[in-house]
């Protein structure tokens, strides 16, 4: 089984304590979205439950390879416009040709990151499955799939805990893509 990859804490720090805060004990204060998501009538194999570290995204049946697990959908915005609670939850994504950031108050934004994912993101900001996933398995997908030219927010660095045997360790930027998971 995964284990998580957010730092686990018991105390939540406001904007300002996270963003003094080092990668190494950076903890990621959820207000603004968590209670807006929208999970009822939608028609996705998955749902949203709480862990240690905060929440998860799980199969709620056996899905092949090719599943649309999820979706991220929402306000597109610029990244300007994005609060400091909502950027650890945006999505970036480039749409012609200029890079989008969107706010997904779905459960899509419960994913969560593993170095050995069972999922990706396509063109159409879905969640995929690209190995089969048993119900009751966290759905997750590497976060920092790209080039070093894309935008990475020094919110989004963490050190990954997901117990793979190429664990990335510092996830503190993008990476190409290559078979980081176990095969």
């Amino acid at each position: 089984m995964l284990t998580d990859s957010h730092p686990q804490t018991d105390k939540v720090p406001n904007s300002e304590e996270t963003m003094e805060l080092s990668a190494e004990k950076r903890i990621f204060p959820c207000k603004s979205l968590i209670k807006g998501v929208i999970s009822h009538g939608r028609p996705y194999p998955t749902s949203p439950i709480d862990v240690p570290y905060g929440k998860g995204l799980i199969a709620t049946q056996d899905c092949p390879v090719g599943t649309v697990m999820e979706k991220f959908e929402g306000p597109v915005v610029e990244y300007s416009e994005l609060g400091s609670d909502d950027i650890i939850y945006a999505l970036n994504f480039l749409q012609d040709g200029q890079w989008k950031w969107m706010i997904a108050p779905t459960p899509a934004i419960y994913a969560n990151h593993s170095c050995r994912p069972n999922s990706t993101i396509n063109n159409n900001q879905e969640i995929v499955a690209i190995r089969p996933i048993k119900a009751g398995e966290h759905v997750v997908y590497v976060y920092n799939y790209g080039t070093a030219e894309d935008k990475w927010d020094p919110m989004w660095t963490f050190h990954c805990q997901c117990g793979a045997k190429k664990c990335q360790g510092l996830v503190n930027g993008y990476r190409p893509w290559v078979p980081l998971y176990d095969e």
